[in-house]
């Protein structure tokens, strides 16, 4: 019997939820920074896609039995304090644009000036920081747990 946990449908939602983001966040990069010139939209969607293929890839060692001969519980910590940083910029970030937005009465279009389009991925690229941190936590304990001797 499969384990419930590494083969069951929930892991296929996180794998397809990832796969997903890291196609939304690769795709933003490319659209908003080279066809409109919305590189504050462009590059927070890069960050959003770089945390969405970490999320990706430790699910993926997961299910696949592998995250230990990948991570160490020391990777993983570095992982979540990635997170952590990530989560303060794109925080802080996400304030500003909305702030921006607001107060300066900034319309969406053109695409190309728009704040909007800045502070919704900035808040993608939070999404994809406490999923970073929540994963990156919950498997080093798994590594804890099921590989130390001690």
């Amino acid at each position: 019997m499969e384990d419930e946990n590494r083969g069951g449908c929930f892991m296929r939602f996180k794998l397809a939820s990832a796969g997903f983001g890291m196609l939304a966040g690769i795709s933003v990069f490319f659209v908003f920074t080279f066809q409109y010139e919305n590189y504050h939209a462009g590059l927070w969607g890069l960050l959003s896609f770089v945390l969405a293929t970490i999320v990706f890839h430790q699910h993926l060692l997961y299910k696949n039995y592998r995250l230990d001969e990948w991570h160490t519980v020391h990777s993983l910590t570095a992982l979540r304090n990635l997170g952590i940083l990530t989560i303060l910029c794109s925080t802080g970030a996400t304030i500003y644009y909305f702030y921006t937005v607001i107060s300066e009465e900034q319309s969406l279009h053109p695409l190309s000036d728009s704040y909007m389009l800045g502070g919704v991925w900035s808040f993608m690229t939070w999404k994809w920081s406490v999923a970073t941190i929540y994963y990156s936590q919950k498997y080093k304990s798994i590594l804890d747990r099921e590989y130390t001797l001690f």
